[in-house]
């Protein structure tokens, strides 16, 4: 609300009243100190008239004529009529005149500086009053912004205790795993230790089968020496068919022990059983890097790429691979965004390590990785979203097979490479590494 303050009218016309009275008694002071009764000197108006002036010169120069319109042009024009009364020679009218309009002149000025003064303390009291206003917006926003605070500290709680509640459900799993992880690690050595005494079977097997086969071939020389003897010496021929009948009973009864040797190594199965443990390993590797949280977010096979921006992709995927089979390190690199964040997960006698490695640190892996020959078994694209996925399997031969019956092991290295389109250029922004040791070709 804007107030203001004005002068009191009373106070002005009670002063106003006071200067009209005073203007008229002093011409008769002064008539009757002149010495001439009735007469007024000329001196005594021209000063009246030069302090009228003088007063409204004073009132105009605090602009009285627009703060005190009213007084102010009383003062002149009473200044004007004492001037044409003393050219008149009505000394009593000029003199009075010129102290009305010297009255006046003051009472405009004193009224224009209060106005002047009013018009500052309704500024500053209108400034004040703004600032207030202002003051309580600032409130009403702060009060505003607490709330919002508020409200956003008890969503804040919430989301902490679900966070702490997910930690602790993931603390408990991680325990889980870790149990399964140990009983996996058992059981694939107890089946090692199965393979080897089976091995360990077979190759005992195939050397009593061997031992036995050259048994029947010396067997089957005497026989062919007790025949000559029955041709060469006819005296000995029943000597000689004895001999000859016992030697072919020997013969069966070796070829039945032959036959019953093939026969349990035929039952030992070590071929199938090996087939079965090393099916048994794979399955039991796939149920643990299952049962890990996943290290990209589930496919869904849709995509918002048009056929052009799926062929630029795949362009920059092949160059990309090309780089890395030429070992061409820098122009491999030059694929990745400068803030990539791989992840790195070796598995070897089915224990598994987890890590994340930034870009100095796959620029480090890839140099120690390129120093090996690796085979490229398969490679496979996809498009999910806004990337281009490619899955490339690699290995290369660590322990080799020592017989035919011996199984080979390998390094697996499988890199999976999520691109999408930054600007013009292509660039891979996460890669994933599974990386199996000493495993069998699979």
């Amino acid at each position: 609300m804007k107030r203001f303050i004005v002068l009191q009218r009373k106070y002005n016309f009670a002063l106003r009243r006071i200067l009209i009275v005073a203007m008229l008694l002093a011409p008769l002071v002064l008539a009757g100190c002149g010495g001439k009764l009735g007469k007024i000197e000329p001196s005594v108006v021209d000063t009246a008239i030069a302090d009228a002036e003088a007063a409204i010169t004073a009132a105009r120069g605090v602009d009285a004529a627009s703060l005190a319109p009213d007084a102010f042009q009383a003062a002149t024009s009473n200044l004007e009529a004492a001037k044409t009364a003393l050219t008149e020679k009505k000394g009593n009218d000029a003199l009075r005149l010129a102290y009305q309009a010297s009255a006046d002149a003051r009472l405009a000025h004193r009224h224009a500086i209060n106005v002047h003064k009013n018009s500052k303390l309704n500024a500053a009291i209108l400034e004040k009053e703004a600032g207030a206003a202002e003051l309580l917006q600032k409130l009403s926003t702060q009060e505003a912004e607490l709330a919002r605070v508020k409200s956003e500290m008890q969503t804040a709680r919430g989301a902490e205790d679900q966070l702490n509640q997910k930690i602790r459900d993931l603390e408990k799993k991680n325990r889980e795993l870790s149990i399964t992880r140990e009983n996996y690690g058992k059981q694939v050595a107890e089946l090692f230790k199965t393979l080897e005494d089976m091995q360990t079977r077979g190759k005992r097997a195939e050397t009593e089968i061997r031992n036995y086969g050259k048994e029947i071939s010396v067997l089957r020389r005497k026989i062919d020496i007790a025949d000559k003897m029955v041709k060469e010496e006819g005296y000995q021929k029943r000597s000689a068919i004895a001999e000859a009948e016992s030697l072919r009973k020997q013969i069966r009864e070796q070829a039945e022990i032959y036959t019953q040797k093939l026969a349990e190594a035929g039952q030992q199965g070590v071929a199938a059983k090996h087939a079965d443990f090393l099916k048994q390993q794979a399955q039991a590797s796939r149920a643990y890097v299952d049962s890990k949280p996943p290290l990209a977010p589930a496919k869904t096979g849709r995509t918002s790429l048009s056929t052009a921006q799926i062929a630029a992709g795949k362009a920059a995927l092949s160059n990309w691979e090309i780089a890395w089979q030429s070992k061409n390190l820098n122009v491999h690199l030059a694929h990745y965004e400068h803030n990539i964040v791989v992840d790195k997960v070796v598995i070897h006698e089915s224990k598994e390590d987890r890590s994340k490695i930034d870009r100095q640190q796959l620029e480090s892996d890839l140099r120690q990785m390129s120093a090996h020959a690796w085979r490229n078994v398969k490679t496979d694209t996809e498009v999910e979203s806004e990337s281009i996925i490619s899955v490339q399997q690699m290995s290369r031969l660590v322990v080799p097979a020592v017989d035919e019956n011996a199984t080979a092991l390998y390094n697996i290295w499988i890199r999976e490479v999520w691109m999408h389109q930054v600007g013009n250029a292509w660039k891979i922004h996460h890669e994933i590494w599974k990386i199996f040791e000493n495993v069998p070709d699979f």
